[in-house]
């Protein structure tokens, strides 16, 4: 099984085409788009969907990632193998964004023929993986280019009894996606909270479901497949009304 990722959009014919030169080489392979709507060259969001989707799949699946794509053909792709998963892509400093705080991988750079376009190398190198011979054509790589996401890790702070996390993807619908896991949230303990969103003018959120609520009125935090809480309002468009962007601070403070 392929995924693929990008900030390619659908309206032009570059991801079909893509598609067609992996099935020429690889007939028998599924892929599957987790989104091709990333916002151009935004390696931090990019590296948040990636890193909290491929879980969702089968071991030894090849998830390539074309956000932020150079297009030189001097450029030598990247296979990193992590956590029985294989990352194909361009070392952007995504995947140091992805895996940073982790150890447990290992990276190969393209060593094959170079009047391939880049697009053709990853091509090539999916066949690799898929073949089993990626190490025979391949160089280790054991430094990532490292690139420090502005989405820091949330933090809950026992004491002050506060989740610090970040704004880190608007949905299509318009919800606004944080990065703070519902495991968090949820191992606090407590119903009575305040979120507060670092808008120009502050939002101030006070309830919660654990799915869509069509009954609520208010603005509310749910659950995500992702697994993280997200800020949304039945019938409306919170981040464009509210103006949320990606990088914006949200507190949960605990009654």
């Amino acid at each position: 099984m392929i995924t693929l990722l990008s900030d390619w959009k659908l309206r032009d014919p570059y991801i079909g085409i893509f598609k067609g030169q992996l099935l020429k080489q690889l007939p028998n392979t599924q892929i599957v788009d987790i989104t091709h709507n990333l916002e151009l060259y935004n390696l931090s969001q990019t590296a948040f969907i990636a890193k909290n989707s491929y879980s969702f799949f089968p071991e030894e699946s090849l998830h390539i990632i074309l956000s932020g794509l150079s297009f030189s053909k001097d450029t030598k792709p990247i296979l990193l193998v992590h956590n029985g998963h294989f990352f194909l892509g361009e070392d952007t400093g995504v995947f140091s964004m992805m895996f940073y705080a982790e150890t447990n991988w290992n990276a190969y750079q393209y060593a094959g023929d170079m009047v391939l376009s880049i697009t053709e190398k990853m091509v090539t190198m999916a066949a690799w993986v898929f073949q089993n011979s990626y190490l025979e054509h391949t160089t280790p790589y054991p430094e990532l280019k490292l690139q420090i996401s502005h989405l820091s890790e949330p933090d809950y702070n026992t004491e002050k009894k506060i989740i610090c996390g970040k704004i880190a993807y608007i949905d299509s619908c318009c919800n606004a996606v944080t990065n703070i896991p519902i495991a968090m949230f949820e191992a606090v303990g407590k119903k009575d909270f305040t979120a507060i969103v670092a808008t120009n003018r502050p939002l101030r959120i006070t309830r919660c479901h654990p799915f869509y609520n069509a009954k609520e009125s208010d603005l509310f935090l749910t659950y995500n497949q992702l697994g993280f809480l997200e800020i949304t309002l039945f019938n409306g468009n919170i981040a464009a009304i509210a103006d949320i962007k990606v990088g914006l601070d949200i507190e949960i403070r605990f009654l």
